[in-house]
C-alpha cells in the first residue's frame, strides 16, 4: 500500500503561455505519474481569477470538475450548467466544453481525469 501526503503549498502552478487558450486560469498537478501502474487517474486543483475563462476545447478522456469555492458556468456540448461549490460537473469524452468565473471572487474546481498521466491529455481548442 503506497501512503502519500500531498501539501499543496509545495505544489507549483502551471498554466499556458498565451490567452489563446485560457485567461485567468492556472492549476496544480496533486497526483499524476504514479510508480509502477499504481495509480490510473490524475487529479488536479484550477483557480480561475474572476472574470477569467478556459476557451472551447475538448479532449478524448473524461473529465469530472468539482467545485471547491466560487461560481462561474460551464457549457457542454451547448448546455450551460452552474458552477457552485458542492457540484460536480461529468464532461463526457471529446465533448465539447468552456468554462467561465462569472462570480466576485476566484473559482477553484478539483478536475480529475481516468489517465495515469496529466501528460496523456491532449487538449484540442475549437479555433
Amino acid at each position: 500500500m503506497i501512503e502519500q501526503l500531498i501539501a499543496l503549498h509545495d505544489l507549483d502552478w502551471d498554466s499556458w503561455p498565451d490567452d489563446a487558450r485560457s485567461k485567468g486560469l492556472r492549476w496544480k498537478i496533486i497526483q499524476s505519474d504514479l510508480p509502477n501502474g499504481q495509480g490510473s487517474t490524475s487529479l488536479g486543483l484550477a483557480t480561475m481569477d474572476v472574470g477569467g475563462m478556459l476557451r472551447r476545447h475538448r479532449h478524448k478522456p473524461l473529465e469530472i470538475y468539482h467545485v471547491i469555492s466560487g461560481v462561474g458556468r460551464i457549457i457542454i456540448d451547448n448546455v450551460k450548467l452552474p458552477l457552485r461549490p458542492g457540484n460536480s460537473i461529468f464532461i463526457p469524452p471529446n465533448a465539447w466544453h468552456e468554462s467561465a468565473n462569472t462570480g466576485s471572487q476566484p473559482l477553484e474546481v478539483l478536475f480529475i481525469f481516468p489517465s495515469s498521466s496529466f501528460d496523456e491529455v491532449v487538449y484540442e481548442f475549437d479555433g
